[in-house]
């Protein structure tokens, strides 16, 4: 049996872990006319939020205490699928909280027959396709499991959640992060006169060295300087590559003029070799 040490609502109550943690426990009715001390069956429980960081886990029992439970777990169902799909580890917790926030409200919205355009939405289609894929995804579910048709435009809104979750970034950098890849994408392609091969694994691995390499930005993280402290080196991929160093200074210049970032010598030379490769794949 779970001992209660605080109720939160009907759905949702505290309690202590066997190491004597404070995890989040909730399910259908599993506070109701339960109070501090009390016990409940593990069975009863849905779901077990296990939140070491004690704001992170403000912010969780803030969202259970406010959000529909119906919308809540739903919503972590969505977080599990879309950890599994992307075989990576995402912030689970984080991306409950911002997911089921915009879900309800979205849902709030649309009753109120209320729909907001997503102006980054062909974007998102072009450079961030799999997360917009699981966007949709979470547009099906809601229609099949609460009955509410979401806007197109929301699946985008979606995505832009777990690119920011994937990233580890916060959802005011996220615009910026859209803007840079699609503004660098674009020079490339018109570099190449429009003639790339967009469906290569090489063109693919430049999208996501532009997704990194904007996140590092956006929050000034340096990238490592190994190639630059070699001069020879430098020398070398700038003379042998000097067509698409041309390009990477066009990237590196567009990054300076919209976005007041500089982009080091060490980015310079990996854009190069990015470069490089998507020629050999046309």
């Amino acid at each position: 049996m779970l001992k209660i040490i605080k109720v939160i609502n009907n759905n949702t109550v505290c309690t202590l872990d066997k190491k004597g943690r404070e995890q989040i426990a909730s399910g259908k009715g599993i506070g109701f006319g339960k109070k501090r001390g009390d016990e409940i069956d593990p069975a009863q429980v849905q779901k077990i939020y296990l939140i070491t960081d004690s704001a992170l886990r403000k912010r969780m029992v803030e969202c259970l205490a406010e959000i529909p439970y119906e919308h809540i777990r739903l919503t972590s169902d969505l977080v599990d699928h879309i950890a599994a799909q992307l075989h990576q580890e995402v912030l689970k917790e984080s991306l409950i909280i911002s997911m089921s926030d915009h879900i309800s409200f979205a849902i709030e919205r649309q009753k109120q027959g209320i729909t907001f355009t997503n102006p980054l939405m062909d974007s998102i289609h072009d450079y961030f396709p799999e997360e917009l894929a699981l966007g949709r995804y979470c547009l099906e579910e809601i229609r099949q499991q609460l009955g509410v048709s979401l806007h197109e435009d929301e699946a985008g809104f979606l995505a832009m959640h777990i690119i920011n979750a994937r990233l580890h970034t916060n959802m005011g950098q996220v615009p910026d992060i859209t803007k840079l890849v699609n503004g660098c994408a674009e020079i490339a392609d018109t570099f190449y006169r429009g003639k790339l091969d967009k469906t290569t694994v090489s063109y693919e691995r430049f999208l996501v060295h532009l997704k990194y390499l904007a996140k590092r930005l956006f929050q000034s993280q340096e990238f490592p300087n190994v190639l630059s402290r070699d001069e020879e080196i430098l020398d070398f991929i700038r003379a042998k590559f000097q067509k698409y160093y041309r390009c990477a200074k066009c990237i590196q210049d567009y990054i300076l003029k919209n976005f007041a970032r500089t982009i080091s010598e060490d980015e310079m030379m990996t854009l190069t070799i990015h470069l490089k490769k998507i020629s050999e794949s046309r």
